[in-house]
């Protein structure tokens, strides 16, 4: 099956099908930290990046080139040098010990080799490489085999930094060179322990004071500056809180099944006392617009590391059936394997074709936000499946924790949370496309007659209560 408009190939699958792929910084055991990496799955042949690919062109620069996204050659600088730092010794340099997070060094040394703010504006102190710039770093930081440093890498390079970009001149100068410096770090601070216990701020004269908890925060333990949602002035507002303001407390650090490179911690607010002007974002169409078009920004690279893992599993999965055999012959020629894994291929040429078709509109004007929702759905759930039909094409082996297919399947489960649940994507999708055809009616009544709404699940999450 080949889909206009991104990159495809057509012929049965094959192992000559799906680009090679390297595995190479598969994690430790956490249960036994003595366990040595898992071998690479295979080492791409000698001039191809860890894709597989051709000299410096990859992934990202197949979605350009079929997006009509220029390439440039800064673009392919930046991707030189994420491939020479993003590499499995340099990450245990990073981690907190075998299987630990990122520490502050890892900040420092990504700033050092310009791998912070890649995609910001120039004028503020990034190299302007736009959001193409963000996928090169994450097809470079996805061969390490941990989703967590592309999640850590997602919310400090292209969600804080965008807060930051558009708040107060005096704000943003304040605290932005320290994250494009990489002496500071961020984290967002969304989800809270429950819908009757939300986080709230009072304006006390020229303060915001802030109270309540957050969860599943993603950077939440090192991260030096906090963007906390909370309910100010019967709305929601973005309020940024320093790490280290009075009241602030890392309360736990959470103990994953993946994406271990980046902490997941509970943070609680006992009346945290900051500036007014460090509410960031507050209610009204313009918080809503910038809200849509950061955490869209967020969820299509989410969409974009799912397809990176499933280009990986189904890569490593074809080999195993074309050299396993069963009763004679290859694994793969039993239509029980050959029919999911052509199933498996389709959805792979589907993700490309939606990454291609909304990579110019991201950043565009208007963000495409139930079209991204919808493909960050479609791309995380597609991959899960892939990742259990693995482990079931594996036997025993999927079960053991050095299987790349298993550990593949602990990333996507961080995917599918961050960025807003499974459930939340569908939720979005649903009142974004139900409001255009709202709004259509209003302009043409004689469309307001049109195919019912479908229906709103009675306990369908709040579109931002389950951001990780």
């Amino acid at each position: 099956m080949t889909t206009s408009g991104a990159p495809a190939t057509t012929g049965a699958v094959t192992s000559k099908d799906v680009p090679t792929v390297t595995d190479a910084a598969a994690t430790t055991n956490p249960r036994t930290p003595s366990t040595p990496a898992t071998p690479p799955i295979e080492t791409p042949p000698t001039g191809t990046n860890p894709n597989g690919t051709a000299g410096d062109e990859g992934v990202a620069a197949a979605f350009a080139a079929a997006a009509g996204v220029p390439l440039t050659e800064r673009h392919r600088e930046l991707a030189r040098a994420a491939r020479a730092v993003f590499t499995p010794e340099r990450l245990a340099e990073w981690r907190d010990g075998p299987d630990g997070p990122l520490t502050a060094r890892a900040w420092r040394d990504m700033a050092r080799h310009g791998l912070l703010g890649a995609s910001l504006p120039a004028e503020l102190g990034g190299r302007g490489l736009g959001l193409l710039g963000s996928l090169v770093l994450s097809e470079a930081m996805a061969s390490l085999g941990d989703a967590g440093i592309l999640l850590a890498a997602h919310v400090h390079n292209d969600v804080a930094t965008r807060w930051l970009a558009d708040a107060e001149p005096a704000l943003r100068d304040r605290y932005l060179p320290g994250l494009l410096d990489g002496t500071s770090s961020a984290c967002q601070a969304d989800t809270d322990p429950s819908a009757e216990e939300p986080t709230t701020a009072r304006r006390d004269g020229g303060d915001v004071v802030v109270r309540g908890a957050k969860r599943y925060v993603i950077n939440g333990a090192g991260a030096r500056l906090c963007f906390v949602s909370a309910r100010l002035d019967g709305g929601t507002a973005l309020v940024l809180v320093p790490k280290d303001t009075p009241g602030v407390r890392v309360a736990h650090v959470y103990d994953k099944l993946g994406t271990r490179s980046a902490d997941s911690a509970r943070i609680e607010f006992d009346d945290v006392r900051v500036p007014a002007g460090h509410v960031v974002s507050r209610g009204g169409v313009g918080q809503l617009l910038r809200w849509n078009r950061v955490m869209s920004r967020m969820r299509y690279l989410i969409a974009f590391d799912a397809h990176l893992v499933h280009r990986r599993l189904l890569e490593h999965i074809v080999r195993h059936v074309t050299r396993r055999t069963l009763g004679g012959r290859p694994l793969g020629d039993w239509p029980a394997a050959a029919h999911p894994l052509a199933r498996a291929r389709a959805d792979q040429e589907l993700m490309a074709a939606g990454l291609a078709a909304l990579l110019g509109r991201v950043d565009g004007p208007a963000a495409p936000v139930p079209e991204v929702a919808e493909l960050k759905w479609f791309c995380v759930e597609r991959a899960c499946d892939l990742a259990r039909l693995c482990c079931d094409l594996e036997g025993g082996a999927g079960y053991m924790w050095d299987s790349p297919s298993l550990r593949g399947y602990a990333q996507l489960r961080g995917l599918r949370m961050a960025g807003g649940s499974q459930t939340t994507m569908l939720t979005l999708a649903n009142h974004s496309f139900a409001g255009r055809a709202e709004l259509a009616g209003l302009d043409d009544p004689s469309a307001a007659a049109g195919p019912p709404r479908a229906p709103v699940p009675a306990d369908a999450p709040e579109g931002r209560r389950d951001h990780a």
